[in-house]
């Protein structure tokens, strides 16, 4: 049995199938009604579920005519690698979620079962080297690892940069 994340979750997918345009209009308070559970629970599937790395913009307006509006970005646009670029150039290296960003690309198409196998591959080298070193280095000093895991963050954020951008320009050439 699914746990009710993956419900409400598989219930706003549907929604999606069944909609004539690319964005579904909520009321918090139904859903919440409908699937029996608390507000608070909805908020939580689309904090993780629907975000801009997964492909979707959230709007949302608090209180008696409150509702939220899920709009699906077009994937099949370059304009989506060019908003994960500016989007991840604006966030700190150590809030990126590499891992998830790589399975979209996959799933989407962008990238094939090879190129998510190496990209991913190559970001659990660089980081298991580098807390491979921090482990050899017995004596180091906490702001030292923290400047370590830093470069490491840093290293990982450009490697993803690189590799979108490498993507852009490959679909444009084809």
């Amino acid at each position: 049995m699914n746990n009710m994340t993956d419900i409400i979750e598989q219930y706003i997918k549907q929604l999606f199938l069944e909609a004539k345009d690319d964005y579904i209009t909520l009321k918090r308070s139904n859903v919440a009604e409908k699937f029996d559970c608390v507000p608070s629970q909805l908020n939580y599937v689309i904090k993780t579920r629907f975000t801009p790395e997964h492909g979707f913009i959230i709007e949302s307006k608090r209180g008696g005519g409150g509702f939220i509006r899920i709009t699906k970005i077009t994937l099949q646009s370059d304009d989506y690698i060019d908003y994960l670029i500016e989007t991840i150039e604006q966030v700190e290296a150590k809030e990126i979620d590499y891992i998830k960003i790589l399975k979209i690309l996959k799933n989407e198409k962008y990238i094939d079962y090879f190129d998510y196998e190496v990209m991913n591959n190559s970001l659990s080298i660089l980081q298991k080297n580098t807390f491979d070193t921090l482990q050899l280095l017995d004596d180091i000093d906490i702001l030292t690892t923290k400047k370590i895991k830093l470069t490491m963050d840093k290293n990982s954020k450009e490697m993803l940069l690189q590799f979108l951008t490498n993507i852009k320009y490959s679909k444009e050439k084809k």
